[in-house]
């Protein structure tokens, strides 16, 4: 009786990893750690915000900008599929430059288009980031078929508002960030909002828990590699910020490169996953330059490396924060955020369940 009860036990339980369990605890999930390591280092052992910056964006963020370019321009047959998005995106270097220059032309009297359109690229980096867990938990939530419309809601709601309540806390409480918006937060509206927010998530985090407890009292399978990504990335969010937020000078920079580590490895592991399965595998026809690119990891890190020194040494050295220039870099940032909202839709694209190995089980 005791083993059977035990073997029900287990059976309420769903298991489905995106790769395997030890890589998907690794890196998709642990890889967490990294964020906590850059945030002890800054304020535990006072190493300077310019090193980790460093740092993070040759080693980690640079990099994973070159991981959708190894999927994307580098791959002949995604080229001629999808021309008009890759190349179409190509404007989006135009939007910022743009923008500065309506500033400083005084377009409608007014000189504050850059300023606001340096506040929107900081708004649609931090969606990025929470947009990506977001996409791994429906990777999770589909490897799991746990796909009901009342789990869908409450889960949706939960990383969501659980994301932007620390964001718009950190906006209106820190001092370095207010320094990036162009107006005034600390009105009745904007406090408001941020109260609205937090009761949201507190009532869907009482949600969330209810409905674990609803499905296993209604014998069904609970999804524990979705909570464990909420319970990695969530708090996480909310810790680094609340930490950091105090700080005045480097604080809005520390808190770029703490959030984004833990997505830039996430993204590093799914991308090589993703192109083994389609340009390594036995057989595999030539897809161009992404075939060349992904025969080994050691070669996709090069390269990748590479492709980081190229964008982010300019970024960070010769071109001046808020400028012309500026502004154009941020355009490669914004290819890659739309790009990633359209190439990895797990629902509708064929190929991609088919590389991502969707339809198989991974309970190992």
């Amino acid at each position: 009786m005791a083993a059977t009860v035990a073997v029900s036990n287990r059976e309420l339980i769903s298991w489905g990893w995106i790769i395997n369990r030890r890589d998907d605890l690794v890196w998709f999930i642990g890889s967490v750690v990294s964020s906590y390591a850059l945030l002890a280092a800054n304020l535990a052992f006072g190493v300077s915000v310019s090193i980790l910056v460093w740092i993070w964006a040759l080693g980690f963020d640079g990099p994973h900008v070159f991981g959708t370019v190894s999927r994307t321009y580098a791959d002949n047959e995604e080229r001629r599929k999808r021309a008009r998005l890759y190349y179409g995106c190509f404007a989006l270097f135009l939007l910022g430059p743009a923008m500065v220059l309506a500033g400083r032309a005084q377009v409608f009297g007014t000189d504050i288009w850059g300023p606001i359109f340096f506040m929107f690229a900081s708004f649609w980096a931090y969606y990025h980031l929470v947009k990506q867990h977001y996409g791994f938990m429906i990777l999770y939530k589909k490897k799991n078929d746990d796909l009901s419309e009342i789990d869908n809601f409450i889960d949706r709601a939960f990383i969501l508002t659980g994301m932007t309540y620390p964001f718009l806390h950190f906006l209106t409480h820190s001092p370095a960030a207010s320094s990036h918006v162009p107006f005034s937060l600390q009105t009745g509206v904007v406090s408001w909002i941020e109260t609205i927010v937090f009761f949201a998530f507190v009532i869907l985090l009482v949600l969330l828990v209810a409905r674990q407890a609803q499905r296993l009292y209604l014998r069904q399978r609970v999804n524990v590699p979705k909570l464990l990504l909420l319970g990695a990335a969530v708090p996480m969010h909310w810790i680094v910020l609340r930490m950091i937020e105090p700080m005045e000078a480097g604080g809005a920079t520390t808190a770029v490169a703490t959030l984004t580590i833990y997505h830039n490895i996430q993204y590093h592991r799914i991308v090589w996953f993703h192109n083994r399965n389609k340009y390594a595998r036995e057989g595999a026809q030539s897809y161009g330059a992404a075939s060349v690119i992904n025969k080994t990891v050691w070669r996709y890190f090069f390269f990748a490396l590479l492709f980081g020194a190229a964008y982010h040494i300019p970024h960070y050295t010769i071109v001046a924060p808020g400028g012309f220039w500026m502004a154009f870099i941020w355009g490669g940032a914004f290819i890659h955020y739309y790009l990633d909202s359209k190439i990895w839709r797990v629902r509708r694209d064929t190929q991609l369940n088919e590389n991502l190995r969707m339809a198989q089980t991974a309970n190992a």
